[in-house]
């Protein structure tokens, strides 16, 4: 076994899995290393980007910030690598770039259960390598409030 020595992350030969209620001397025993979404975040690699625009934005930026944080939480909780890499925000359009591809998409469907509104989704974005056994795909969201 390995632990990531940012997260405290486990892996167990298969996969990363979030840090477990494991004793400190257990720890001290397993080989250290980086785990997955730990190398994306720090090498600024983003698998996901969602791209939102409405009034929602401007009017109630504190709601929506909190509630982007929130979807991250539930996702983490069921895979330790959706994480947030950035967000950045210019009046009534944002833009956040995720470590994962699935935490994107989450974040996009809970815009359009909220505030209504559309969705598109672009999975396997030109630049990056195709879906398959080996890598997980790139995908851009884009939600659109209705006026």
């Amino acid at each position: 076994m390995k632990v990531c020595t940012e997260c405290h992350a486990l892996f167990d030969g298969r996969r990363w899995k979030g840090a477990l209620q494991t004793p400190r001397g257990d720890i001290d025993t397993l080989e250290k290393t980086l785990c997955t979404a730990c190398k994306r975040l720090r090498d600024r690699v983003a698998l996901g980007t969602v791209y939102l625009e409405g009034e929602a934005l401007a009017s109630r930026y504190d709601e929506i910030l909190r509630m982007i944080r929130h979807e991250e939480e539930i996702e983490r909780s069921r895979n330790h690598s959706a994480r947030i890499l950035d967000m950045r925000r210019r009046g009534s359009k944002m833009t956040v770039r995720t470590v994962n591809s699935t935490l994107a998409i989450h974040i996009a469907k809970q815009f359009k259960k909220t505030f209504k509104g559309r969705i598109e989704i672009f999975k396997d974005t030109p630049g990056r390598l195709p879906r398959n056994k080996q890598t997980e795909g790139t995908v851009a969201v884009k939600w659109t409030q209705n006026p």
